[in-house]
């Protein structure tokens, strides 16, 4: 099953809830990845951070794992979110390129048990009060053809829906992949400027655009619309390009290349959503507030 249902219900007290992002939770493979950092204790210090917080609802924006086939890396990802289980965070994900290491089969059959909220659906949508999450999968590779272009009609169809209904106030979209960033690791995402980005604009209560995939943080707002890439749960960090280097200028965070480990708490207002961006420095304990914005109803 690919997705179908109404929006999945996190919470009654929707007027004050709050939802934590947070994305890019994976080891460093040692061998393959040896080169690179790893951030044992910093990614424990993120879920125990986001545990504290107690939101009603967690998002995975992917990538959990590095290879989303293995059963002892699934094991080991079980002991680092323990706290999150014992805190009873209800939590979605959306999958990462990392999920499909070996293929669909192997994700889904770690993912869905994991998962119980994703219902066994790769795209879905999540009622938190007024606003609506709108959780995709933007692996086209390995959704498939028809599949892709299943999920691209329903998606368009969900945000017309809910701009023409009146008790929802917003919307958010999320995936793992950006379409824009100036990492030095990764590029701008084609295949989801071209499927994504455009019904996202043109819908009127769509207010931010949640993806991980770069382990790093930024924000870009164009047209009135806000792109979050936080993708700082303890992978290896991404440098980004900066000054005159940078693909997109208008990076509306001003941070080093070389950005803290990060998640961001949502909060749901009158007015719209406040968002508080949390940074820890590697190898340190103390967090801090790194950026914050707000989102305001459409």
């Amino acid at each position: 099953m690919f997705a179908g249902g109404p929006p999945v219900a996190v919470t009654r007290d929707g007027a004050t809830a709050r939802f934590v992002a947070v994305g890019d939770l994976q080891r460093t493979a040692p061998v393959l990845e040896a080169w690179r950092e790893q951030n044992d204790a910093e990614r424990a210090r993120v879920v125990a951070a986001i545990a504290e917080v107690r939101p009603d609802l967690l998002l995975i924006t992917g990538d959990c794992v590095f290879d989303g086939g293995s059963d002892a890396q699934w094991e080991a990802f079980d002991a680092l979110t323990a706290p999150l289980r014992a805190a009873s965070i209800p939590t979605v994900l959306a999958f990462g390129n990392h999920e499909y290491w070996r293929g669909r089969a192997g994700a889904e059959k770690h993912v869905f048990p994991r998962f119980p909220l994703d219902a066994r659906r790769h795209w879905l949508s999540v009622a938190l009060g007024p606003l609506r999450l709108v959780v995709l999968d933007s692996n086209e590779g390995g959704l498939g053809a028809e599949a892709w272009s299943s999920e691209r009609a329903w998606y368009e169809q969900t945000l017309a829906a809910f701009d023409a209904d009146e008790s929802v106030r917003g919307v958010i979209v999320t995936f793992h992949h950006p379409p824009y960033t100036n990492s030095t690791v990764t590029g701008d995402e084609i295949d989801v400027q071209r499927a994504f980005v455009p019904a996202f604009v043109s819908a009127r209560k769509t207010v931010a655009m949640l993806n991980g995939h770069v382990h790093s943080y930024e924000r870009f707002v164009r047209d009135g619309k806000t792109y979050v890439v936080s993708g700082g749960g303890g992978g290896p960090r991404a440098e980004l390009l900066t000054g005159a280097a940078r693909r997109h200028p208008d990076d509306a965070y001003a941070g080093a290349a070389l950005r803290d480990f990060n998640f961001t708490v949502y909060s749901l207002t009158e007015h719209g959503i406040d968002a508080e961006v949390r940074g820890l420095p590697r190898g340190g304990s103390v967090w801090s507030t790194i950026d914050r914005f707000e989102l305001a109803w459409p």
